[in-house]
Parts: structure tokens; sequence; C-alpha cells
């Protein structure tokens, strides 16, 4: 795709972010304000949205300038608080399906937490499709959170949704509700703790991602300390190591009931760092699959 045939594809003022650039602001706070420095308004809603999902310029070489030009517009999409934008920015993250695009992955939960009240019943409608992809709907699940964060009087409908979420089902995603606890622990949503045992229990939730019932309930205060060592991957200067793989040779005598620390949340492993098994992927493409 030529930049001559890109840019005629889009009307003055949104032509202009094909020329932008790199802009790798992780707080929102630092994005610029789009309005005032190209004069975008909530007429340019429909072209901003095409230019956000643009196959063509997804598929760009990454040191592409107008490789950019996306991000800039769902940024510009989630300041003029554009409710219209979330189905299709959704059915990009469905779209891309993990395609390692960071910057759709960082970014979208954040524009949904922005456009705040209007995104939650397209979120809630996408969650509820079970076939969406794995990381898509963690995305979506962030969103929630965002939104949960930036507008205090959704807090609960947002809850609700994510304890839906965490429902037994026969398509129930481990990973999905993995980021599903998580995002309600940030909301400090104890009042969710029924729906996330019965998850943990019935063995629907990855346990690397957010901790194991242990560290929510000490995390919700329902708990002071651990009680039997964590099952599930934590880091020490050789990798991840399954605990209850080596519980006998390290500790013959180990006492189930000794109480032992908390995990720290440090030695959680986020889905975009690389796998700590040295195969130089991200984690989310290794050991979390």
């Amino acid at each position: 795709m030529t930049k001559g045939a890109s840019s005629a594809a889009y009307p003055e003022p949104v032509r202009a972010l094909l020329l932008v650039g790199e802009d790798q602001s992780e707080d929102e706070a630092q994005w610029q304000d789009y309005a005032a420095r190209f004069g975008l308004t909530e007429a340019d809603t429909d072209s901003l949205i095409r230019l956000a999902c643009d196959p063509a310029l997804h598929n760009e070489a990454a040191d592409s300038i107008e490789a950019w030009a996306p991000t800039h517009a769902w940024r510009a999409l989630a300041q003029l608080q554009a409710g219209a934008a979330v189905p299709p920015l959704l059915a990009l993250l469905e779209w891309l399906n993990d395609d390692d695009d960071i910057a759709a992955e960082e970014d979208l939960p954040i524009v949904f937490g922005i456009i705040g009240a209007p995104a939650i019943p397209h979120i809630a409608a996408f969650l509820a499709d079970r076939s969406k992809p794995t990381f898509a709907a963690a995305d979506a699940v962030t969103g929630l959170a965002e939104i949960a964060k930036r507008h205090p009087e959704c807090r609960a409908e947002c809850v609700e949704i994510l304890t839906r979420v965490l429902e037994p089902h026969a398509d129930s995603d481990s990973i999905v509700n993995g980021y599903a606890v998580g995002s309600l622990l940030g909301m400090a949503a104890v009042e969710a703790i029924d729906a996330i045992r019965a998850a943990f229990h019935s063995g629907v939730v990855e346990p690397s991602i957010s901790g194991d019932l242990e560290d929510v309930e000490v995390e919700f205060g329902l708990r002071k300390k651990r009680t039997t060592r964590p099952a599930y991957s934590t880091i020490d200067d050789d990798g991840p190591v399954l605990d209850r793989d080596y519980d006998a040779d390290f500790d013959p005598g180990y006492d189930a009931d000794r109480v032992v620390p908390v995990t720290p949340r440090s030695e959680k492993i986020g889905r975009n760092d690389f796998c700590p098994c040295g195969s130089g992927k991200k984690y989310k493409k290794c050991c979390l699959v």
C-alpha cells in the first residue's frame, strides 16, 4: 500500500493522522490532544473508525509512519467519547487475534475505559460469546476494569459482568477467567468472592495470571497468610518452577498446614513479558498456553 493510496482514502483532518508517526506514550495523560491539534470533531467519527480498523495499515511494516495511524485514530475516538467505535474496535481485537499488536492490546482497554458507560453493553455482549479468541476476550475484560476505574458509577455493572464471565460453562476459558479474577481484585470487588471461589474449585481459572484462591483471599483481606504452597508457576533465578513438582525434594518434612509467605505479586508474569523459560517468546505464546 502506497502512502498516496492510503491518504486518498481519508478526508481531512483525519488524513493528517497518517503522517504523525510513532508515539509510544503509555499514559493516556500524555496522549496528544487530537481535537486541538488536528481539529477533529464528532463529525469525523466514521472516518476515524475506518482508519483505526484499516487492515492495510495494520499490515504495514513496523517502521512505517502510517503503521501508527490506527493508534492515533483510536486515541482520538477515546477523547471524542465515541461510543459507536466500541463494536468495531472489539471486532478489531478479534481480527488481530493476539497478533503481537502490543499497541492495540495496551491501548484499547484504556480507550474503552475513557469512553465509559456506552462501551459496557458492547463488551458484555462480546464476553457472552464464549467463542471469542482468548486474548481478545482478556482485553475486553481489562476494558471493564478500566471503565470501573475511571467511572465509579459503573463499577457495580462491571463487577456483575465479570462475575458472569466466571460462571461455569462448557466453553470456560481459564486464561480469560484469570484476567477476570485479576480485574475483580483490582476493583476490590470482594462481593464477587463466591463466584471466584466457585470458579477456582471448578478448575477453570489459570492461577499464574492473578494467583490462586489463597492469593485472592489474602489480597481481599479474607485470610492473613497462605497456609499451603502455591501450586502454580512462580519465578526463581532458573525460571518458572511448579511448586507441586518439587515439594518432596525441596522439603521432605513439609507440613501442608505450615504458614508460608504470600507469593509476592511481583513474581507474576505479564503476558507480554518474555517467558522466563528462556525460549525468547512472550509468556502469552509460550508457557502460559
